[in-house]
């Protein structure tokens, strides 16, 4: 008895060891959808209480959407480190739990959706495309207009809509996470589970319906394309990334870096002119003027004029009551422009020298850095820095502290967890000390 059951032991753990192959890794895949699917099927969604069948099934089809695309980034990931049973089945495993973390808090509608997204999709969805766009519905860029309009046209429940798209997204950036994270050319499996895995992420579309990941997505997309030599695709998708939102702008200065390093050139800014233009162009043949698309840009920066809505920022270390908020906003611009200044400039000088693991490094520090400093942060504001944040601690643990620091900060002034502001803030001004503190360690710049 004890000699078979060696042997059965053997052969399971055989069996979890082996390659599974592509078709294996697909027929993975492929079961794990078909469960979620009907795991869906068995749920009763309040908000598609007396709706259609076609409705239900639509509904439930874009909501099983996301789950293909976070297996499909996972699957590449494990194609590229040799199709792994157990590693196929693990990520399979923790996409599904991503979605279902996720569908936790589907029927809540934030106060964005209930005062904002709901009318725009609304007044999208009441017309033409052409009379959308000459209406200037909401205040986002046309790039999330026309998801929008689109969402508006489905035969989907709206809000699970533009929650799917929100959770796309998630896919999106956590495959740029795992890229970021590769080593010998192979993705990091573990990077991308961490990221769909980690709350801040999951409840920004999930409890939100924020779309953050979409913009942060592509700017990791783009540091990623030229840290691998793709200079045009990396100037795409950060035209994309600001195309998106402007909080872009956190990811921008590491372009003059990259320029510095030889990973762009100047040519690149057609590229990158261009597919902003391509963005545009949609909403200038539907009727909207040139300065509409502009003026969005320009309207977001004057949208507030407090110096924090609940950001863990320098801000929220202060007693801001009675305080001149033009006065000490300046200062705070001048402290974030002073800081990304010494950091561009910093990496500017080294940039030649500079590998992979070391770009990373300097973009998690000026995303960090500038969102701490500048005044009217929102608390969502710190989502690309975390992100990147983890990008560090997945390559080094010694950056782990500062993904804890920073992820605890975002996520207690995103959910109430009995943290004051002053202490969300010193926490991330802390994970902001330890990532400028640690030095980089010989052989991480591959």
């Amino acid at each position: 008895m004890q000699r078979r059951l060696d042997d059965w032991d053997d052969r399971l753990r055989g069996a979890l060891t082996a390659q599974a192959g592509a078709g294996a890794a697909v027929a993975l895949a492929a079961l794990t959808c078909a469960a979620f699917f009907a795991l869906l099927c068995t749920r009763a969604f309040p908000s598609l209480a007396g709706a259609g069948a076609g409705v239900r099934v639509a509904t439930l089809l874009a909501l099983c959407l996301p789950l293909l695309a976070m297996l499909a980034f996972a699957l590449r990931a494990a194609r590229q480190n040799g199709w792994g049973l157990l590693p196929c089945a693990a990520a399979c495993a923790a996409c599904a739990l991503a979605m279902l973390l996720r569908l936790c808090f589907i029927e809540r509608s934030s106060g964005d959706y209930d005062i904002y997204f709901s009318h725009w999709m609304a007044e999208l969805g009441a017309g033409s495309f052409s009379e959308g766009m000459r209406k200037n519905v909401g205040e986002y860029n046309v790039l999330y207009q026309y998801i929008l309009f689109a969402t508006s046209r489905l035969p989907v429940q709206p809000l699970y809509a533009l929650k799917a798209v929100s959770f796309v997204g998630d896919a999106f950036l956590a495959g740029a996470v795992a890229r970021l994270c590769a080593r010998d050319g192979r993705d990091s499996v573990g990077a991308l589970c961490v990221a769909l895995l980690l709350p801040s992420i999951a409840l920004n579309g999930g409890m939100f319906c924020q779309c953050d990941s979409l913009f942060a997505g592509c700017a990791l997309w783009g540091l990623a394309h030229a840290l691998e030599g793709r200079r045009r695709a990396s100037a795409a998708c950060y035209a994309l990334s600001l195309a998106f939102k402007l909080q872009a702008v956190f990811a921008l200065p590491m372009v003059a870096v990259l320029w510095a390093g030889k990973r762009l050139r100047l040519s690149d800014a057609l590229t990158f002119l261009l597919t902003l233009l391509a963005t545009a162009l949609p909403a200038l043949l539907g009727g909207k003027s040139a300065a509409d698309l502009l003026r969005v840009y320009v309207s977001q920066t004057g949208l507030y004029t407090g110096l924090t809505y609940s950001a863990p920022s320098f801000f929220g270390l202060l007693n801001t009551q009675g305080l001149d908020v033009y006065a000490y906003g300046n200062f705070g611009m001048a402290l974030a422009m002073g800081a990304c200044a010494l950091l561009v400039a910093r990496g500017m000088t080294r940039a030649p020298r500079m590998g992979k693991a070391e770009h990373v490094y300097l973009a998690a520090e000026i995303a960090l850095v500038v969102v701490f400093f500048l005044p009217r942060m929102h608390e969502r504001y710190f989502y690309l820095a975390v992100v990147l944040a983890l990008c560090c601690a997945a390559r080094d643990r010694r950056f782990a502290p500062a993904l804890a620091l920073a992820e605890t900060a975002s996520l207690a002034c995103l959910w109430d967890m009995g943290l004051s502001l002053s202490a969300c803030s010193a926490m991330m001004l802390a994970a902001g000390a330890w990532l400028l503190a640690v030095p980089l360690r010989a052989g991480e710049n591959g």
